[in-house]
């Protein structure tokens, strides 16, 4: 009789998280219907559409900004501006799987982050650009720059992915079947939740959570999120920057000596292979920058100035 209760408690259980993950799905629209009033310009790369926007004089420098890992580029508007200001033609997209960029069925590689920032650079018909690459962003230039030295004029890196722990809540995760699930149930939550610690204090930092949130009604966002989680995308960049400090490229580090999110000790570590890099360091954890675009776009436009950038 045992047995029958134990299968019979499995299949509730097993029913139980059925109706909690079918009843828990927030995916409710196409990237084209998410993007469809958004200003952005679009492009069909070889991958999927790619969102973007495109500002200032074309004979100017090319900057282009680069996001982090769930925060798309609606969250950096603010340093646009002050970029242009600075004498620079400021160009910001969202990577594929965020924002207003398409989802494909495909996994998210850093090698996928890099072709399409590549593409994106061959439509607008720039050769040569300075990148300023944010958290998660920092791995996708720092892989750019490590595999086209000579697309690069000159690289900004704010609190830089490095190199991410492969937790044993990921690398469970990472299962075939079991990814959906926690996607779904726990991840997705979480990182919503992180998304908060944005600050929701102004007006526009209440519209870019409010966009951030909105991103995962998107079909295959959670896919992709836990493609870039589980897969290589976050792998280590460490290599990488031993190739940019061969190349000779200009490079700033900004970074929160308190981030706990990003451990200064694998930033410390990519500063070590540099030979005259611009370092600035700040307290306020992996946000820190939420109310200081001014302060840091103006650092990384004179320390471009300055080496000729």
């Amino acid at each position: 009789m045992w047995k029958y209760w134990i299968i019979g408690i499995l299949a509730l259980a097993v029913l139980g998280v059925a109706i909690a993950y079918v009843s828990a799905n927030r995916e409710t629209m196409t990237a084209e219907q998410f993007r469809a009033d958004s200003g952005y310009n679009t492009v069909a790369l070889a991958s999927g559409v790619t969102a973007y926007k495109d500002l200032g004089p074309r004979d100017a420098v090319p900057l282009v900004i680069v996001h982090g890992a769930t925060l798309g580029s609606v969250a950096y508007e603010a340093y646009y501006q002050p970029f242009l200001d600075a004498g620079y033609r400021v160009i910001a997209y969202d990577q594929y799987g965020r924002g207003f960029s398409d989802r494909p069925d495909t996994d998210l590689s850093i090698d996928l982050m890099r072709e399409q920032l590549l593409g994106l650079l061959d439509h607008l018909q720039i050769d040569g650009a300075a990148l300023y690459g944010v958290s998660f962003g920092g791995a996708v230039i720092a892989r750019f720059a490590a595999a086209h030295p000579e697309r690069v004029k000159g690289l900004g890196f704010q609190v830089p992915l490095i190199e991410a722990p492969r937790s044993t809540f990921l690398q469970v995760a990472s299962l075939p079947i079991i990814r959906p699930i926690m996607g779904r149930l726990l991840l997705v939550p979480a990182i919503i939740d992180r998304g908060e610690s944005f600050g929701v204090e102004t007006e526009e930092q209440r519209r870019v959570v409010d966009h951030f949130k909105t991103q995962f009604e998107v079909e295959g966002t959670q896919r992709m999120l836990m493609s870039m989680l589980t897969d290589d995308a976050m792998s280590s960049r460490l290599d990488d920057h031993v190739a940019i400090g061969k190349a000779g490229i200009p490079v700033q580090f900004v970074y929160a000596t308190d981030d706990p999110e990003i451990l200064p000790s694998t930033v410390e570590a990519a500063i070590s292979n540099y030979e005259q890099p611009d370092v600035h360091t700040y307290t306020g954890g992996h946000f820190f920058s939420s109310t200081k675009q001014d302060e840091l776009a103006a650092k990384l436009a004179a320390f471009f100035k300055a080496r000729g950038v």
